[in-house]
């Protein structure tokens, strides 16, 4: 491994840091736009409830309306500000790919830079197959010698682990990648995904400069690698460069729309971020880059006091991370990226709110840390905003619940001064929903920076209007659901740290998507009719929304189905019509395995099981991998009798806490090999008898043969 080169001490630490002037410009011209906004629009509404006098009920729905129209205008803004920067004559003075002079992109890059994937029970041909296209376009650019490759396992399942190292191993060899792409195993997860980095960064990170953090679904070019690279070296006072990545893959409907709006509304988006975030722009936690010494020195996270959901580990580390780094005095910036950075998105609703349910908690936990001491403003506001991300749902919940109270005790209106400000208000309401959507739409049409062919933008258009109708129809389902997660947060309810599904197979489980939202279709029903009671108009007015809770059940199938809307030309993206050298090369390999023979179905379950019992290969392999080291916790006796078990009644006679004990002793595995090949067949469980069956069928060497049956690796 390489070592680090020249220290940053002597370096000026201001550049890549915004000038404070340009920094305080921008914040006050976007931050004066947003609060106007919000004022005119708490007045509208004091004006249009104040006609009759405030009751508490209309004090209540003022005040839950205010953080619901600040960040209406927040976003609102950004796009503008975002599609503004976009279109400006003069390139933007920020723009950080204007550090890079034309011989900076043809100098030998000696920065020592750790690429790390985290990775938890994940599939593991998606992994390695994205490990390997990224390492193979990092090759094309000839400036791959100092970066190294760490996949960091926290995975505890069996058949994950072993074929995790059986992957690893074939892919090192076919690459001729030993000493550049390294595995690491560790035995019990403390705290999470950060655990693993910060495990990493004690054991091996001051022998490199950078750390480059990918996710498991993650895919970046070697040419992004390499240009964020020379971007931090030209701008040392940056800590994180956070790039953009734009989501693949998606085979469902609910997959295509996100991936095709986030292609369409994203770069504006991220655009307007950038103008008023500046230096103080926020960690996603993967897909950026990370300048390890203060990182090291300055982001290490404390436990939270207090028990969780609120107290204890910090889910949402990234958040965090990014402030520490900017009160240590170094910038994170948002990287523009309309090519190279790539992710996986949930495939169905359920998994999207399994998701965002981990994501509430890590959001929440952040209200203790607005009132901390030393962070920037700018810190404190990207905290608060992440809250707001969740907790709007239940203000917006509140504010529908103190309607329906006031539409069924309130006067009718009869002031001209109040009905002309409900009206103005309606009106600016649509206008922040809607404007910044046609202006992005405008712009793709009359640019064409998606897409050049007029057919495309014409698609690309019709695309926008079907992407209105899903969200508008999800809208009220994530609000209701988003509310829950709050609410059961307050009240200490945490979440476990479960796998994260990026595909579907076998369809779509009907059972699970009833039982998950059967309650939003009874609380629609229920609410309709009390609206209905109360005012037949207030139900026209709120029909929209518990039309779409009503309609939960038929539209979670429907989004999370296979009719993609692909084949009439919908929700297409620039990655599908011309896909990038990395991601083309990546689906070809996974499209190759995908043909390949599998084990049978009773073998299936324990295919990593039956590795490294049965392939003297990979039981050398595991074998060497592990620590000898004295099990203090588990008694020899204990394991043989396992072991024992396991030979004669196969490994349905085990629980998984079981074998992951066998298979972390070294003379258990060992053994266990020798025992199986020297038994005799009435010995064995039929389970073994098969096993070694199938596994003396291989024509070609045992080894490859298991990996070419399981679709591990591309040959």
């Amino acid at each position: 491994m390489s070592m680090i080169g020249a220290s940053t001490a002597n370096l000026n630490l201001t550049a890549g840091m915004p000038p404070p002037r340009i920094a305080r410009t921008r914040r006050a011209t976007f931050f004066s736009f947003v609060g106007l906004g919000t004022i005119v629009g708490v007045w509208l509404m004091y004006v249009y409830l104040s006609e009759h006098g405030m009751r508490w009920s209309e004090w209540g729905l003022l005040a839950v309306f205010v953080p619901l129209y600040y960040q209406l205008n927040v976003g609102f803004w950004t796009a503008l500000f975002g599609v503004w920067l976009m279109n400006r004559p003069k390139p933007d003075p920020l723009d950080l790919w204007r550090t890079l002079k034309p011989e900076d992109m043809e100098e030998d890059i000696t920065a020592s830079t750790a690429i790390i994937m985290p990775v938890f029970n994940e599939d593991v041909t998606r992994v390695f197959e994205g490990l390997r296209a990224i390492y193979l376009s990092l090759e094309q650019t000839g400036q791959s010698k100092n970066y190294d490759f760490f996949i960091l396992s926290d995975s505890n399942q069996t058949s994950q682990w072993i074929e995790e190292e059986t992957a690893w191993l074939e892919l090192c060899r076919q690459l001729n990648a030993f000493g550049r792409i390294f595995y690491r195993k560790r035995r019990k997860p403390i705290n999470r995904k950060s655990g693993n980095v910060s495990d990493f960064c004690r054991r091996w990170g001051k022998r490199y400069r950078y750390m480059l953090v990918l996710d498991a679904d993650s895919l970046m070019s070697g040419g992004l690698l390499t240009s964020m690279v020379r971007i931090m070296e030209k701008n040392p006072g940056i800590g994180i460069l956070q790039t953009f990545p734009k989501q693949i893959g998606a085979e469902t409907l609910l997959g295509r729309v996100m991936q095709f709006s986030q292609a369409l509304y994203g770069p504006p988006f991220m655009a307007g971020l950038d103008y008023w975030q500046c230096g103080e722009a926020n960690f996603w936690g993967h897909n950026a880059i990370i300048r390890l010494e203060p990182f090291i020195k300055n982001c290490a996270l404390p436990a939270l006091p207090g028990k969780e959901p609120f107290g204890g580990h910090i889910l949402s580390h990234d958040f965090v991370e990014a402030a520490l780094m900017r009160k240590a005095g170094y910038a994170v910036r948002l990287l523009n990226t309309n090519r190279g950075s790539y992710e996986e998105g949930p495939p169905t609703l359920v998994d999207m709110l399994k998701r965002d349910r981990r994501w509430c908690q890590g959001n929440m936990q952040h209200f203790w840390l607005l009132f901390a001491k030393g962070w920037h403003p700018m810190s404190r506001l990207n905290f608060l905003h992440g809250i707001l991300s969740y907790a709007s749902s239940l203000l917006w919940f509140f504010f529908l619940i103190f309607s329906t109270f006031l539409a069924a005790t309130r006067l009718p209106h009869n002031n001209p001064q109040s009905i002309l400000a409900e009206q103005i208000l309606l009106g600016v309401t649509i206008m922040l929903i809607f404007l910044p959507k046609v202006t992005i739409l405008l712009d793709e049409v009359i640019t064409g920076r998606l897409f050049k062919p007029l057919k495309r933008r014409l698609m690309t258009f019709v695309s926008s209007m079907a992407d209105t109708v899903v969200f508008t129809l999800m809208a009220p389902v994530l609000m209701i659901f988003h509310s829950q997660f709050v609410v059961y947060t307050v009240l200490g309810k945490g979440v476990r740290w479960v796998t994260q599904r990026r595909k579907i197979d076998g369809g779509v489980d009907w059972a699970e998507v009833f039982f998950t939202f059967w309650p939003v279709t009874v609380i629609s029903v229920v609410w309709g009719v009390i609206g209905w009671f109360v005012s037949h108009s207030f139900f026209i007015w709120i029909s929209p929304i518990l039309g779409a809770l009503f309609l939960a059940i038929p539209v979670a199938l429907l989004v999370s189905g296979g009719s993609s809307g692909f084949r009439f030309g919908l929700f297409t993206t620039p990655e599908e019509t011309d896909p990038p050298t990395v991601l083309a090369t990546m689906n070809e390999n996974l499209l190759e395995i995908k043909g390949r023979i599998h084990l049978p179905p009773e073998l299936e379950k324990h295919h990593g099981l039956l590795q490294v019992c049965l392939d003297p290969y990979v039981n050398g392999l595991h074998v060497s991998l592990l620590r000898r080291r004295k099990n203090i916790h588990v008694s020899r006796a204990y394991l043989d009798q396992l072991a024992s078990r396991l030979i004669h009644e196969g490994p349905q006679c085990l629980n998984p806490q079981e074998i992951k004990a066998m298979i972390h002793d070294t003379e258990t595995v060992t053994d266990l090999h020798y025992r199986l090949w020297s038994a005799r067949d009435h010995e064995l469980a039929p389970f073994w008898a098969t096993a070694i069956r199938q596994y003396n069928l291989a024509a070609s060497s045992p080894f490859t043969h298991t990996l070419a049956q399981r679709g591990t690796l591309a040959a």
